[in-house]
C-alpha cells in the first residue's frame, strides 16, 4: 500500500512541476508578444508616418498654446499625458522629440555668435577695422548653431495626422 501512495506521489509530483512551468511560460509568452501602444504621427501629403514610443522625451504644445515638455505616457486610444497632464489626441498642436541635455552645442554656438555680432558692433562704433571680420565670424558661428542637431523636427497639425496605435 505504500508504495502505490509513493508512487502517486512521484508522479503528481512530476505533472504538477510541469503544469508551473507551462503557466509560467505562458505568462512569459503573452507578456514578450504584448503590444505596446505608440503615438502615430502620419504625414497628410505623402503618408510617411513617425512613431513616439511610450516612456520617450517630447516637447508638446496643445491647440491652447500650453506647452509640455517631458516623458510621453498613454492612456487609451484618445489620451496621453506628458509628465501626468492629460492631453487628448486631438488637441496637439506640434510634437517633437526633445532629448536631455540635446540643445547644449546650440545654445553655445548660439551665444558665441550673438557675442561676436554684438563685438561687431561695438567695434565699429570704435571705428575698429575688424568689425566686418567680426561680424561674419559671428553671423556664421550663428548659422551653424542653427544647423546643428536638427534631426528630430517639429511635428505640426497642419500638415500629421495623430494617432494612438497598438
Amino acid at each position: 500500500m505504500k508504495s502505490k501512495i509513493h508512487e502517486f506521489q512521484k508522479t503528481n509530483h512530476k505533472s504538477m512541476s510541469k503544469k508551473i512551468i507551462l503557466i509560467v511560460f505562458a505568462f512569459l509568452s503573452l507578456n514578450a508578444l504584448a503590444q505596446t501602444k505608440r503615438l502615430e504621427a502620419a504625414n497628410k501629403v505623402n503618408g510617411k508616418s513617425t512613431v513616439f514610443e511610450q516612456g520617450s522625451r517630447v516637447k508638446l504644445t496643445t491647440m491652447d498654446r500650453k506647452k509640455f515638455v517631458g516623458e510621453l505616457t498613454i492612456k487609451d486610444t484618445e489620451t496621453i499625458a506628458v509628465n501626468g497632464n492629460d492631453i487628448t489626441v486631438s488637441n496637439i498642436s506640434s510634437i517633437k522629440n526633445y532629448v536631455k541635455g540635446g540643445r547644449k552645442a546650440k545654445n553655445i554656438l548660439y551665444g558665441v555668435g550673438a557675442g561676436l555680432i554684438a563685438g561687431s558692433g561695438v567695434a565699429g562704433l570704435a571705428k575698429n577695422g575688424n568689425a566686418f571680420a567680426l561680424f561674419l565670424g559671428g553671423t556664421a558661428t550663428a548659422i551653424t548653431g542653427a544647423l546643428v542637431n536638427n534631426k528630430d523636427k517639429t511635428l505640426i497639425y497642419r500638415n500629421y495626422i495623430f494617432k494612438v496605435v497598438e
